[in-house]
């Protein structure tokens, strides 16, 4: 026994980032974060035309996806208190993990997706904190036809993956179902894996990323966040947080566009100067300004991966993101620290792209600036937080900091285009569940490599009306649509 409790390598402490997070989940603030793709498998892998095997099939390839990914296999020790650990699984059920269902995968994604962020990611110190979503068609188990093709979703804890680990989950999960089609004879019936005693997470962001804050910068964060934040009666963001913990009901509303309209968004953002994420951030401003034309001023939020400074690969799990927040204001001259996101009236119909461009300019400018540097980053303020949970509490009935999110995760390669026979994904959704402080509207983005590009807009029930989400959705669809129509 000696020995063996010798081999045994502990887990390293929790990042600031990732206790940040898990406390956020405990006090019922926060759920999960997601990211689906819809996969394209030769039938030939499936051992028998029947349920059972399939699942056979996916139980195999994700106990080769833990063994690659180390933060899968961890659950949340002492998570109420100020020093939540890292504990490394015994035994991985996945029978408690992941979900098959009756899905056609060429259907409408949301309705499906969003049952499963209203899952909780609960008895965290038992299970690890993440869930798998799997929708097939029983019907398709059984064709004749030479692929199969299934949707997964994986839902994740924001303390093991920010939006682009979600993505990096599937890159993952693709190598590991490809050796697993290469390789029949692996495929276990067991729904059980144990992980390595030598499991050895990744460094946090923070033992890695050089995290500079200047004093200045520090005090103002701390004068804003404790004392003293004055109000700007010109700024909408939704209604104050709840005075108590309400029930979230999570709503999505998603919209894609083909490889082509692609090819000619990017095209016509490049020509212009900027890039799709800025361009998205001012529309959504500009529609949010026109719902409610009493205000005049919106703050935007825009995530961007830590990576390039922490060195974590392309490949690496975790949560290494940091963010922007751009300030949009609906005047044609905006005051100092704005950039305009005014419409432009109809009597003056030619200049509504060269107004709309030159604030995508200035918006990727600013992004751009915010984050060419690991100083004065909002992510290395956390170690000056003396209670997460204290953090959280008090922010009820206080006013939400933003309007909006907008985040884009890029282009996710699913090995479309690859070999005949081996496996490959398109249709890739991000989306998130939302948190009770959170923002009105998010706007979340992703591409698959050679596929489409699909756009999620989540709101809260509680915060947001139907009608303004379902209109933020089909204006942000025109719009980019009618863009990428464009010749010149």
């Amino acid at each position: 026994m000696a020995a063996i409790e010798k081999d045994i390598v502990p887990l390293r402490p929790t990042g600031n980032m990732e206790r940040f997070n898990i406390i956020r989940n405990h006090v019922k603030f926060y759920n999960n974060v997601q990211v689906s793709a819809t996969y394209t498998i030769p039938r030939s892998a499936l051992p028998s035309p029947d349920l059972a095997s399939f699942t056979h099939l996916i139980h195999s390839a994700l106990r080769e996806t833990l063994q690659s990914q180390p933060i899968l296999n961890v659950v949340i020790e002492d998570e109420g208190t100020p020093q939540p650990k890292w504990k490394r699984a015994e035994t991985i059920d996945f029978r408690e993990l992941v979900n098959v269902t009756e899905h056609d995968p060429k259907s409408n994604p949301d309705a499906w997706l969003t049952e499963g962020h209203k899952e909780q990611l609960d008895r965290v110190d038992e299970i690890p904190v993440w869930r798998v979503r799997i929708g097939v068609q029983a019907s398709a188990l059984s064709a004749t036809s030479t692929t199969l093709s299934f949707v997964l979703a994986f839902y994740g804890h924001h303390a093991i993956a920010d939006g682009v680990s979600c993505g990096v989950f599937h890159k993952t999960f693709l190598d590991a179902m490809n050796n697993v089609v290469a390789k029949p004879s692996s495929i276990t019936t067991s729904p059980l894996f144990r992980p390595s005693s030598s499991l050895k997470l990744l460094p946090s962001l923070e033992e890695v990323a050089p995290l500079p804050i200047s004093i200045w910068f520090a005090i103002k964060q701390i004068i804003k966040a404790f004392f003293y934040n004055p109000v700007d009666p010109k700024n909408w963001s939704g209604p104050p947080v709840a005075s108590s913990l309400p029930t979230i009901t999570p709503n999505l509303r998603t919209f894609s566009l083909g490889p082509a309209q692609v090819t000619w968004l990017l095209q016509k953002c490049r020509e212009n100067g900027t890039t799709l994420t800025a361009l998205i951030s001012v529309l959504t401003a500009r529609k949010i300004t026109e719902m409610h034309p009493s205000y005049s001023h919106v703050a935007g939020v825009i995530p961007f991966s830590f990576r390039k400074f922490s060195g974590h690969s392309s490949r690496a799990m975790g949560v290494f993101v940091s963010s922007v927040t751009p300030y949009f204001a609906s005047e044609r001259n905006p005051p100092r620290g704005y950039i305009s996101c005014a419409s432009t009236s109809a009597d003056e119909p030619n200049q509504t792209n060269n107004e709309l461009w030159e604030s995508a300019r200035q918006t990727r400018h600013f992004i751009t600036a915010g984050s060419a540097s690991p100083k004065n980053q909002m992510v290395g303020m956390l170690r000056f937080a003396p209670d997460f949970k204290g953090f959280f509490l008090g922010l009820f009935g206080k006013k939400r900091d933003h309007a909006f999110e907008v985040s884009n995760i890029g282009v996710v390669d699913g090995g479309l285009g690859g070999s005949e026979g081996k496996a490959s994904f398109d249709k890739v959704v991000f989306s998130t569940g939302l948190c009770v402080y959170g923002d009105p509207f998010s706007v979340l983005v992703a591409s698959a490599e050679g596929g489409e590009l699909t756009v999620s807009v989540s709101w809260m029930s509680e915060v947001t009306e139907e009608k303004e989400g379902v209109a933020l959705c089909q204006y942000l669809e025109e719009w980019m649509s009618g863009l990428a129509e464009e010749r010149r």
